[in-house]
């Protein structure tokens, strides 16, 4: 089965996803909400620049998104590499366990299936630390739109974690299983700190009219 990916309609997708098959799953939904995210943070930006009292930012805001726009197309290839990691861990694990075949292929593939929901978070945090960091720069107009960023940035951190950990239940090495926990750990941590101050002072903003 082809993965689902960029060239796929919505509805495609969508159908896809509700379906009897296991993939897109989780982890490519997830993706699909960060690249939202950051697509309606790139809008919040293209009404920021050039706009009238922004000036001083305008360097910061054409860095931010070209930030945005780079996660916005990880993302997109995220969905792609989520489904392929799944198809591939799926089918190393109908080898005959600890044959040859196994020893080489499900090491890779597990390996492969918690990398790719890991990028998702990771990423996801970044979109999130930048609109932590804009909030005083762009428009006013758009502030809600700001929100809906963070917030999509931070379903896709938790949600990308979600899928770390249901992957991680595979591994046997207690080392490994250790930092990995270590890692999601620190950036669920980060992120989660990062909203619980975010939203507020987007909306405090907003009641300032300015």
């Amino acid at each position: 089965m082809p993965p689902y990916d960029a060239k796929s309609t919505l509805i495609q997708f969508i159908d896809a996803t509700a379906a009897r098959q296991p993939a897109p799953g989780g982890g490519s939904v997830t993706a699909l909400v960060g690249a939202l995210g950051a697509a309606i943070g790139e809008m919040v930006l293209n009404y920021s620049i050039g706009k009238k009292g922004l000036e001083a930012h305008q360097e910061t805001l054409k860095t931010a998104i070209s930030e945005m726009h780079r996660a916005r197309q990880l993302m997109l290839e995220l969905i792609v590499e989520d489904q392929v990691a799944y198809q591939a861990l799926s089918a190393a694990k109908k080898l005959p366990r600890e044959s040859p075949q196994w020893e080489a292929e499900y090491p890779l593939a597990l390996e492969a299936a918690l990398n790719a929901p890991q990028l998702i978070a990771i990423t996801a945090a970044a979109i999130l630390d930048r609109c932590d960091r804009l909030v005083d720069q762009v428009n006013h107009f758009l502030l809600s739109d700001l929100a809906v960023c963070a917030e999509l940035a931070m379903a896709a951190v938790r949600c990308g974690i979600y899928n770390v950990r249901v992957n991680q239940a595979e591994l046997s090495d207690p080392a490994q299983i250790k930092r990995i926990d270590k890692a999601v750990a620190k950036t669920l941590s980060h992120s989660t700190q990062v909203i619980q101050s975010v939203i507020p002072r987007i909306w405090a903003r907003n009641r300032q009219g300015k």
